[in-house]
């Protein structure tokens, strides 16, 4: 997978390539819309239940975050809770040059407290059982940049997923005409089933056509292990 670009790595890059929005081509989200959504320094994350938090590893390898925010679309507005414990996928590479991405690019954050939901702030479960097809509609989410940097704004982008070329370890969507972005690294992607949404992978990589995200039904139970 050396052809994939670490979202977390690209802030180098982004006066080069400027965007029109946060994710390309994305929404903003309304405070609410996406009440798991989490903020650690750098990158997004999802929570799933009242202390414990998932990412991408490539957004804790090198150093664990101390805080975790909540509750809110613009990074600084919502309720931050300590981190006391970082568990990073076994076998992921930890320290300088960790974060490239690779398979089993997930981590799992501990609070030293309950996170409080209400209805800005609730958990969102995982998907289990037959993957979707491809085709199926997903939505990616995260606080990611634009061409000034890093935009600490909640967005959204809704497209479907492809799984050629993408393996066991990812699921897959077209950069084309939306995509996850810097920022976004460790954000959910949400598979929508009747009313529910489900947590199907977290925002990983992109190539230069494909976006990339952690397959969460494959790596499962290392998730429950820490839930």
């Amino acid at each position: 997978m050396k052809f994939l670009i670490a979202l977390a790595c690209l802030l180098a890059v982004a006066a080069a390539n400027p965007l029109d929005s946060y994710i390309l081509n994305g929404q903003n989200a309304a405070l609410g819309q996406f009440p798991w959504m989490a903020k650690i320094s750098g990158c997004s994350a999802s929570v799933l239940n009242k202390r414990t938090i998932l990412t991408a590893a490539h957004c804790v390898c090198n150093r664990a975050p101390s805080s975790v925010e909540v509750g809110t679309v613009r990074a600084g507005r919502g309720t931050s809770y300590r981190v006391s414990n970082t568990y990073i996928y076994p076998g992921y590479p930890t320290g300088s040059g960790c974060a490239v991405v690779r398979d089993y690019d997930l981590a799992v954050l501990k609070t030293s407290s309950d996170i409080a939901f209400n209805s800005n702030v609730q958990p969102i479960a995982l998907f289990s059982g037959s993957e979707p097809s491809a085709g199926s509609a997903i939505i990616s989410m995260g606080y990611g940049g634009d061409h000034n940097g890093i935009s600490n704004v909640l967005n959204y982008a809704e497209t479907t997923l492809t799984r050629s070329g993408c393996g066991s370890a990812y699921f897959c969507s077209s950069r084309q005409p939306n995509s996850i972005y810097f920022g976004d690294s460790g954000g959910p992607m949400v598979y929508r089933s009747g009313s529910t949404y489900y947590q199907l992978g977290v925002n990983s990589g992109i190539s230069s056509t494909t976006s990339l995200y952690a397959n969460v039904v494959r790596y499962a139970s290392f998730i429950n292990r820490y839930t």
